[in-house]
């Protein structure tokens, strides 16, 4: 008898226990471009990372810090999260979240199933979820989620213990609410390891933000490309002091876009049809392939 409650009880923690995600060492690299809501202009890239804890009315929360690394090292606490039943909650960021705590992910959801989305102030749809692999191997859930009135384009996808793969962590879903501003997740990284970037072809840092250094010396010099206008709305031109062989755009969730056969120094593309926000675009030229970041407004 005592031998099947044993059984009973570990089936139990078993079938209901799951890995907590959210500690120290986690972080989130991420850039920002365009103009937002209040006329600020933003081209800068900034680290989140987890480091430490705290207490508001009684709960438990871990610290979330921020940093410009392009411009200083300093680290300032910028919100509080807490991660219980697969679900995380945000306090202590901007409306609608300064003082009371709000649900920002449920990883517990599935095809079919719709949230509210605390920030954007809409309902968004998972429209597919499935399991995906990180780049230090290890598997965990992915979410896609939509909203109805959009284009598919601006999709956002989530990862269990990483947040949005697309836009900044504490702004998920950032796309489903039609707003002239940029913000987009570039990676996530465990104490200098890498699990998970956005873009597959590119590497984990923008220009001047060195993120993952065993990456960044991976890059070639951004000062052999020239893209202009940028930002722009319509066309754009891309010139190289080397050939360029092909050129390929992504979306905020890593998605490609765009891509054209060139075999010249200098091209110019059209991305009228491309939704607001910033993309990535890469170029394999004679010396190897360069990334420049590119923002549609």
């Amino acid at each position: 008898m005592k031998k099947l409650l044993l059984f009973i009880a570990l089936v139990f923690v078993t079938t209901n226990s799951y890995s907590q995600y959210l500690i120290d060492g986690l972080n989130w690299n991420n850039t920002t471009g365009g103009t937002d809501d209040w006329g600020v202009n933003l081209h800068r890239n900034f680290t989140y990372k987890v480091e430490g804890d705290t207490t508001i009315g009684g709960v438990g929360y871990k610290l979330i810090k921020k940093n410009y690394p392009d411009i200083n090292q300093e680290w300032t606490t910028a919100f509080c999260l807490r991660e219980e039943s697969r679900k995380w909650y945000i306090i202590g960021a901007y409306a609608p979240y300064i003082s009371d705590e709000v649900l920002l992910y449920d990883f517990s959801l599935e095809t079919g199933d719709s949230i509210y989305t605390a920030w954007a102030q809409n309902y968004a749809s998972v429209i597919e979820h499935g399991d995906t692999v990180l780049e230090n191997g290890q598997t965990r859930k992915y979410l896609i989620l939509s909203k109805d009135n959009l284009l598919p384009t601006m999709d956002d996808m989530w990862i269990e213990g990483l947040g949005s793969a697309s836009c900044h962590v504490e702004l998920p879903c950032f796309y489903l609410n039609i707003i002239d501003a940029c913000a987009i997740s570039l990676c996530t990284s465990y104490n200098d390891e890498l699990l998970f970037t956005t873009f597959p072809n590119l590497h984990c840092y923008d220009s001047g933000g060195n993120f993952i250094t065993s990456l960044h010396n991976l890059d070639l010099p951004e000062n052999t490309i020239t893209i202009y206008p940028n930002p722009t709305s319509k066309d754009v031109n891309i010139s190289s002091e080397n050939i360029i062989n092909s050129i390929e755009v992504f979306n905020s969730i890593g998605q490609r876009v765009y891509q054209t056969k060139v075999n010249s120094k200098s091209k110019s593309i059209s991305i009228s049809s491309l939704s607001k926000g910033v993309y990535i675009v890469g170029l394999n030229t004679d010396i190897g392939y360069i990334k420049k970041k590119l923002i549609k407004n």
